[in-house]
């Protein structure tokens, strides 16, 4: 048998015997004699040779490191949410998720050593849309009844009036021209955007607040409220200030069965006057809002239904309360019956700027213009109401 220290030809063995002496070479690799070598002595040694080492990433991670695959994508695919309208569900992202969060090196051991206790201090501050019920409603009775439309600058407008009109179109003779309309229109009246402006100091603090707080849009949704406060008065104003025939005046008094009456004296010509149908919106102060809502027949029924914003059915028409026409709040008293295309508003877009003048507080500011005229006060009728 041949000596660990010269290896034997193999022409000299036959494969069974070249076989055992491999096995009584690896024996000796094992568990060597004292003194004596091994195979790595005298053959091949393992080397090692520098170079790049692949590391494989963790299939997901939570600590901002790089992973193979994001947990949050792998639970919107498994729902197919990840696209807008949707789409169908994700089976490989369904075994990744599912997958991990079953096994117990998973879900759990990632977050076992995380605790909840702080989670409140460290969530940041998200500002969100203010909810409807947090901003106050705005009514604008008399600026929803006329014809309305935007300013684009305070440059007055020159506004036509028409003072009289008739004939304005006839049945056709073949042969004969028409006869000249009779027309009168001045070009004299003159509507002058007039500026509003408001503003209010809040510290920077109270505006750094986050939800439900959100300061800087409820005081601006007060500001627009205060604006249409504005905007209502000057249609008001232009309204009680035309100067209308007397048979535009119009009388409303008494109570219950009395007023009623008298309501039913000016709404039922209309129907079949010419132009009667044009007259559609009435706006009413509180002189005759409050008597009209209480009419009432002798057993205490209500003639009049209300609706929502305390709108009162007249039957053929709907009386919408105007508070700006209220004399106890600058108004004149009187209620308005007209054709809404010759009554006129407009206002500029509210400008709503933030003002930084200090460091401790910013100004919130609105701006901007309105005005209101009138194109045809033969359309238009005053309600002038007493109790009796």
């Amino acid at each position: 048998m041949s000596t660990v220290g010269a290896m034997p030809s193999t022409g000299d063995f036959n494969p069974e015997q070249i076989a055992a002496n491999w096995r009584a070479l690896n024996a000796a690799e094992a568990a060597p004699a004292a003194g004596g070598l091994t195979i790595n002595d005298i053959g091949p040694r393992q080397l090692n040779i520098p170079g790049p080492v692949v590391t494989e990433q963790p299939l997901y991670r939570f600590d901002g490191q790089p992973a193979q695959r994001s947990f949050l994508t792998d639970l919107l695919d498994t729902a197919g949410v990840t696209l807008p309208g949707g789409r169908d569900p994700d089976p490989n992202a369904r075994n990744y998720a599912l997958a991990f969060m079953a096994h117990p090196d998973g879900m759990a051991a990632s977050f076992a050593n995380i605790t909840k206790a702080n989670v409140a201090t460290l969530n940041p501050t998200q500002r969100s849309d203010v909810p409807a019920t947090l901003l106050p409603a705005r009514n604008r009775p008399l600026w929803d009844a006329c014809s309305n439309s935007p300013l684009t600058s305070n440059l007055s407008i020159t506004t036509p009036r028409v003072t009289d009109a008739s004939g304005m179109a006839n049945a056709h003779t073949e042969g004969d021209e028409p006869t000249t309309a009779t027309l009168t229109i001045t070009a004299s009246d003159i509507a002058a955007p007039a500026p509003i402006s408001g503003k209010a100091s809040l510290s920077r603090t109270l505006i750094d607040y986050g939800p439900p707080a959100l300061v800087d849009q409820i005081v601006f949704g007060l500001m627009l409220q205060a604006w249409a406060q504005v905007v209502e008065a000057r249609i008001a104003a232009m309204l009680d200030g035309l100067s209308l025939a007397a048979g535009n005046i119009v009388n409303l008094a008494g109570m219950d069965d009395d007023l009623r009456g008298d309501w039913d004296d000016i709404l039922i010509p209309l129907a079949t006057a010419p132009d009667g149908g044009l007259l559609t919106s009435l706006v009413l102060a509180g002189e005759a809002y409050g008597p009209t809502r209480r009419a009432a027949d002798d057993s205490g029924r209500r003639y009049y239904r209300v609706g929502p914003g305390g709108v009162l059915d007249l039957g053929s028409h709907l009386a919408a309360p105007a508070a700006a026409l209220t004399a106890a709040n600058g108004g004149g008293g009187d209620s308005y019956l007209f054709n809404p295309a010759v009554v006129h508003a407009a206002e500029m877009t509210n400008r709503f700027t933030f003002l930084s003048a200090a460091v401790s507080y910013v100004d919130v500011c609105i701006w901007g213009y309105s005005t209101a005229w009138c194109s045809q006060p033969a359309d238009v009728y005053r309600l002038d109401y007493s109790a009796s």
